[in-house]
């Protein structure tokens, strides 16, 4: 169903579609933090709203309990189907950033990289149960009719997410002043090449992500500690820069970042997590198919 398209007219002299238009942000945050792609997320909302449309008028008696049923379990099927490609994925896998421009719906914790990567250890069954109650707020019940799940069986999956992923990343900073200098301050200090500088500016226990999808040249795996994470932003000084565009300092799911430009054509959409006054991660999206319509 990826990049299927459908205009859905909602008559606006209908009371019903109307009303579900309104929840459209909602449906679209359910199926971006389930799918972690913006196209595929859209998808699923245009094919929830063909769907609602298909119904007589006054049919559907609650439509956003109907809608968000209906997308959840459009998630869960296009999830699972997506599932081998996930783990064929060249390098590691980072979710399709979302600029605070081009955001369609609210920007918080649980859309932060770091959560939406932690999410990945889940099934999609146990994603769709986890992500409706900590991050939206469903009860129990409710939840057990979305997913077609017992009560209790809700209460345990989400028990077991809690184990499983541990403690929750702290919620990121949003792109303050404060933050968008620290990012500045750590840009600048890469290209002066001075070590030291990057030495001080991450914790001991800073870790790079790098996704490029082995369509573009990106780290396959994590790179940990400030000492190699430092070496290769050194290592980038190395490339041609003449005649590109600054740096655009943004704010990329809920959190600090940049986008930076290579002399062949390639972005970067970068992100930073701190800690304090220190750079704590850094994750760094390549990936062409992620980047669409994203220029400096």
């Amino acid at each position: 169903m990826t990049g299927f398209r459908i205009a859905v007219r909602l008559s606006p002299e209908s009371p019903d579609m109307s009303s579900a238009h309104e929840h459209r942000r909602l449906l679209f945050g359910i199926a971006y933090r389930m799918l972690g792609r913006v196209t595929e997320a859209e998808d699923m909302v245009q094919e929830t709203y063909l769907r609602f449309h298909q119904h007589p008028d006054g049919s559907i008696l609650l439509p956003k309990a109907w809608l968000t049923k209906t997308i959840t379990r459009l998630c869960i099927d296009q999830l699972r189907s997506a599932r081998r490609q996930r783990e064929e994925y060249v390098g590691t896998w980072l979710p399709e950033p979302i600029l605070a421009d081009n955001a369609s719906g609210d920007l918080g914790d649980t859309l932060g990289m770091a959560f939406m990567l932690m999410l990945e250890k889940l099934s999609p069954v146990d994603r769709a149960v986890f992500l409706l109650r900590e991050a939206f707020g469903h009860d129990y019940p409710d939840i057990a009719g979305i997913t077609g799940k017992s009560e209790a069986a809700c209460r345990q999956i989400v028990s077991r997410a809690k184990a499983k992923l541990g403690q929750p990343p702290a919620q990121p900073p949003t792109a303050t002043e404060e933050a968008e200098r620290l990012v500045k301050e750590f840009l600048s200090a890469a290209r002066s090449g001075e070590i030291s500088e990057l030495l001080a500016l991450l914790t001991e226990d800073a870790v790079l992500y790098s996704d490029g999808g082995g369509k573009i040249r990106a780290a396959l795996l994590p790179i940990y500690g400030p000492d190699k994470i430092s070496r290769l932003f050194i290592g980038l000084r190395r490339l041609p820069s003449d005649g590109l565009p600054p740096p655009r300092f943004v704010t990329i799911n809920g959190s600090p970042g940049v986008i930076t430009a290579y002399a062949d054509g390639s972005v970067n959409v970068m992100s930073f997590a701190f800690e304090g006054q220190r750079v704590k991660a850094i994750y760094i999206v390549r990936n062409p198919d992620k980047l669409a319509g994203i220029r400096l």
